[in-house]
């Protein structure tokens, strides 16, 4: 906006015309920045702890995953190769089967137990139960 003062115009128009013009050069206050610069780090923060909640979701899910995995893959173990018949896991694991059981207790996040009880009346059927802490199956499977 241009501003032009002539002589004929009174004192007061003219302290207007210079005041207008050094508005238009000087830009934002001080105020205004620090409203700003402060606006601008709470919307950041706001941002970072949904960003921190985010994070922790999803490593808990894939938590959850591995140790259904876990679950999972020792009770395909046990039907794959077939336990003795015990009351009791303790000892009852053929040789693969319990080295897959070793495997899956050695991980760090991963605290399968198992659990067989016979089927009264048949030798070679078996109520297998395998928990971990949020997950439990269960499956009638064969044994020797």
């Amino acid at each position: 906006m241009t501003c032009t003062c002539h002589t004929e115009r009174s004192e007061v128009s003219r302290a207007s015309c210079v005041a207008l013009a050094a508005n238009s050069r000087l830009g934002f206050t001080l105020p205004e920045v620090c409203v700003a610069l402060s606006i601008f780090l709470v919307g950041t923060a706001a941002l970072l702890g949904c960003w921190n909640f985010f994070i922790r979701e999803v490593a808990d899910e894939r938590m959850r995953l591995e140790e259904f995995y876990d679950v999972l893959e020792t009770m395909e173990s046990l039907v794959a190769n077939r336990p003795d018949c015990a009351d009791s896991l303790t000892g009852a694991l053929s040789r693969d089967s319990a080295h897959l059981l070793k495997l899956a207790r050695s991980q760090e996040s991963s605290s399968v137990s198992v659990h067989l009880t016979r089927v009264p009346g048949s030798p070679h059927l078996a109520w297998a139960v395998v928990a971990s802490e949020h997950y439990s199956l269960r499956r009638l499977v064969r044994c020797r």
